[in-house]
């Protein structure tokens, strides 16, 4: 690796942006058992990192925003390594994905609003202008004001996050998903509400929870380790009591799956590792497994765990211009 210290950075930026396959994060991992090695791989991790948090670029400051990076990557900030322009192309490419921040700045009016996403593959951390805290997982949108105002804390969000509200007594917090609202004054949920999937979820870990559809009116009231389901197609809610550590556990890169069905599983680790997946046979969808995904592990050797609990196998298929491809098929 020491002969090819280019190779070496292109192997850092294909997995901060999850393009590896598996013969390359083997060779990752390899080079990082260096020490240097590993400190230059924390240094553009971290890069990473505080791009996810950076907030976004109004559409007519782009040109002053690329001047202050070109400044701080001439200053003594980034000149911590030889190679302080091999970070700088990773803070490039992680502006040039596009899709991580968008400008969504309300030009008429006082207040401007910003929006978050968590890419595919990917998890991201927001600490919103009141304290409260919140962890969007894959493929998640959150817009919030930069200010709260007239007594009103307000976001809307698509996917999946976990939030821990500040408290403010007087001061409700409402989560807007495409079908309902979460109100809450000072508490720890999560919510569930992709656009693809079928239901919304609400799981309460403290406080109390007021879940009211579009109009406002309150449609279920959850208390301390309550999970509330609701069909988009429905108005009815259906209410039980959970284990919410396993419903706050993807903040810690793990899954808890308890006796659900294949395609469920295999909807969660596409948004996790940014993968397309195709069942050969619709019948292969009903198998139910129990068990725990670790995120930090490749794809492939969850599938192969899979594959011990279940008569199927699968195959691979790498795509070197967009997402892999798994296929999953009966075991002959």
């Amino acid at each position: 690796m020491n002969e090819n210290h280019d190779a070496y950075w292109e192997l850092i930026a294909g997995k901060l942006h999850l393009e590896l396959n598996a013969a390359e994060e083997t060779e990752l991992h390899q080079a990082i058992t260096s020490q240097s090695h590993l400190h230059e791989f924390e240094k553009a991790r971290q890069i990473h990192e505080d791009l996810v948090k950076t907030e976004p670029i109004p559409a007519d400051g782009m040109a002053e925003s690329w001047r202050k990076v070109e400044k701080e990557i001439r200053s003594d900030r980034f000149r911590w390594a030889k190679g302080a322009m091999k970070y700088a192309a990773i803070v490039v490419a992680a502006f040039i994905a596009g899709n991580i921040f968008k400008p969504s700045a309300e030009l008429n009016s006082t207040n401007r609003y910003t929006e978050v996403r968590a890419p595919r593959g990917q998890m991201t951390k927001v600490t919103l202008p009141d304290g409260t805290m919140i962890w969007l997982n894959s493929g998640t949108t959150i817009r919030y004001p930069e200010r709260f105002t007239d007594g009103n804390r307000s976001v809307i969000m698509s996917g999946e996050a976990y939030f821990e509200v500040a408290k403010m007594a007087h001061n409700p917090f409402t989560v807007s998903t495409s079908d309902v609202k979460v109100k809450v004054f000072g508490t720890s949920f999560n919510v569930s509400a992709y656009q693809d999937d079928e239901t919304t979820s609400v799981t309460l870990v403290e406080g109390k929870v007021d879940l009211q559809n579009k109009d406002g009116k309150t449609i279920a009231q959850l208390g301390p380790g309550q999970l509330a389901v609701k069909d988009k197609k429905e108005s009815n809610v259906s209410m039980q009591n959970v284990e919410t550590s396993f419903y706050k556990a993807w903040i810690d890169g793990r899954i808890y799956f308890d006796d659900q069905p294949l395609n469920q599983i295999a909807t969660k680790l596409e948004r996790w590792f940014n993968v397309d997946i195709e069942f050969a046979n619709d019948r292969l969808k009903g198998y139910r497994f129990t068990g725990t995904i670790l995120k930090n592990k490749p794809v492939d050797q969850i599938m192969q765990a899979l594959e011990l609990l279940a008569p199927i196998n699968f195959k691979h298929q790498v795509n070197a211009n967009g997402k892999d491809k798994i296929t999953i098929y009966k075991r002959t």
